[in-house]
């Protein structure tokens, strides 16, 4: 069964998209009904409602960016070339942000409690080596 709520996240992106919004995936979850929790999960993205009604202008977004690249070849040496560039670049972000795909690239690390503990300095001893000097 089809989910409506995650249908109409998606009519809502793409109204936001067509309009040149700011798109806030949580605001327009909640909005349609997700839970706060579930729209920080970002829920409504991983559905298939939601992909199969975002298709379509994936598609027609990756048609231009292919269309602004196919472009790009004979404009090196205008300055139309930077519109192209810059067009490519936002239309890549789009068709990632839309599909659910990476727009930045963040890398987490995990610390032990051990290697943490390690690099941080005692009080105790570090009072005592100020006292000393």
């Amino acid at each position: 069964m089809a989910s409506e709520n995650a249908k109409a996240v998606a009519k809502d992106v793409i109204e936001r998209v067509r309009n040149s919004k700011k798109i806030n995936f949580q605001e327009i979850q909640q909005n349609r009904g997700y839970s706060k929790n579930s729209a920080k999960a970002m829920k409504a993205k991983s559905t298939q409602s939601y992909q199969n009604e975002i298709k379509p202008i994936v598609e027609r977004l990756i048609e231009e960016r292919d269309r602004a690249i196919r472009a790009m070849k004979g404009k090196i040496s205008r300055a139309k070339y930077r519109d192209l560039t810059d067009a490519a670049d936002k239309l890549t972000k789009n068709i990632q942000l839309l599909s659910g795909g990476s727009t930045e690239k963040v890398v987490l690390i995990n610390l032990s409690k051990e290697i943490a503990d390690k690099n941080v300095p005692n009080p105790s001893t570090s009072n005592n080596s100020e006292r000393q000097t």
